[in-house]
């Protein structure tokens, strides 16, 4: 089930690294994806055990609960993973999905009542119809344990990881051209932020990203004598604090650069000269494992998982505590050795945390449900002739995501 692919935020990010990685240590399966828009139908063009199948619906529940189990039964899938939460009900495919996070319990109030209702009506129905369920984090587990009666003793943490191009290699050429199309300063604080549910301008507001209160603890860090500007990289985050009664001098120094790819991101974590994510709650956190890749000492919440993903390598904060947030960014900012071991910490702490290895641990749990039977799909034989191994694959193991 591969609608997330198309979010331009952490679960698009997620989706489309666990399949790739999926996709490559796993070439004797038979991978259907199912898309809901042709956005990312190119997306695994490049793998020649990956079929893409654009199923457009009415609705995201009749996509899950019709199109997904019709589609399950015509391609005669093995196995249905959801890398999101839901799961169709009505199939006798054993069902996989993956616990993205917690904050629905731990922070009802970022979310509308139907949400909420939703959740905790249809998560632990879910979790009971699913053969086994993976998780982003222990943190988000232990939640779920804390706040609910969904029984998670068997699910297993796979993690998240971080893509190849965010690492501490530089490329001086690219970095002044980012540099000069965004019109950075030599020195600044980088945060990654989140206004929206999604990341898309028509959905709705999502206070969980807690904007309001960085800028704030910004305005109280220059006023005690900070003199960084702070560059904020994301989707509609200028119009989301105008509209929510922040003035031109309340937005001083603050720079403003949109969306930025993914595929480019990377070049302002190497330049900043740290990072700071201040959101109420973290499932994983990827721009945290982003900036330890690249080098960039990160100073990030000390709630939710986000402690258990930093893994002592980062400066944390209460990110309700303006104060504290405005202490850690003056803080790291002045001193170059609590940067420098910063930087040495993170980049080792984000060598632990691999898309390669969250695929190994999701195939680990999808091959206890489905063994994979290889014994005559030699690779020399898939060499000599990949169309018929193919066909091979379409007649065999087809693991349905």
């Amino acid at each position: 089930m591969g609608r997330l692919v198309d979010q331009k935020d952490g679960l698009g990010i997620y989706g489309q690294y666990l399949l790739r990685e999926m996709l490559k240590a796993d070439p004797e399966t038979l991978y259907v994806i199912l898309l809901d828009t042709p956005k990312c139908k190119d997306l695994f063009r490049e793998f020649s055990n990956a079929q893409t199948v654009v199923i457009p619906a009415r609705s995201k529940l009749y996509w899950d609960q019709v199109c997904v189990p019709r589609a399950a039964r015509k391609f005669h899938a093995d196995l249905i993973l959801n890398p999101k939460f839901s799961l169709p009900l009505f199939t006798r495919k054993p069902c996989v999905f993956v616990h993205q996070g917690s904050d629905w319990y731990v922070n009802p109030q970022n979310y509308p009542w139907w949400d909420n209702i939703y959740i905790r009506l249809m998560l632990p129905v879910y979790s009971w119809k699913a053969a086994r369920t993976l998780s982003i984090s222990q943190t988000t587990l232990d939640d779920l344990s804390h706040y609910t009666h969904i029984d998670v003793r068997n699910s297993v943490v796979s993690y998240a990881g971080v893509g190849a191009n965010f690492t501490p290699e530089r490329d001086a050429r690219a970095l002044e051209e980012f540099r000069a199309e965004y019109r950075l300063p030599e020195r600044f604080i980088l945060t990654v932020a989140r206004v929206l549910h999604g990341g898309q301008k028509h959905l709705r507001p999502y206070p969980g990203g807690n904007n309001e209160r960085l800028v704030r603890a910004y305005r109280l860090y220059r006023a005690a004598g900070g003199n960084l500007p702070l560059v904020v990289a994301g989707n509609y985050v200028q119009d989301y604090l105008r509209a929510h009664g922040f003035s031109d001098e309340d937005l001083r120094d603050v720079m403003f650069l949109g969306f930025v790819p993914n595929q480019r991101l990377h070049l302002a974590y190497q330049l900043a000269e740290c990072f700071v994510l201040a959101t109420l709650c973290e499932s994983f956190g990827i721009p945290i494992v982003e900036a330890f890749a690249c080098g960039c000492p990160a100073i990030v919440p000390n709630t939710c998982s986000a402690p258990e993903i930093a893994g002592g390598a980062a400066f944390l904060i209460d990110p309700r505590d303006e104060a504290d947030i405005a202490r850690a960014l003056a803080e790291v900012t002045s001193s170059e050795q609590l940067r420098r071991r910063l930087r040495e910490l993170g980049i080792q702490r984000a060598q632990t945390l691999t898309w390669k290895e969250t695929a190994r641990r999701t195939l680990a749990v999808l091959n206890e449900i489905v063994p994979l039977d290889t014994s005559d799909t030699s690779a020399s034989a898939r060499a000599r002739n990949p169309e018929s191994y193919v066909g091979h694959l379409r007649s065999r193991h087809t693991k349905y995501r």
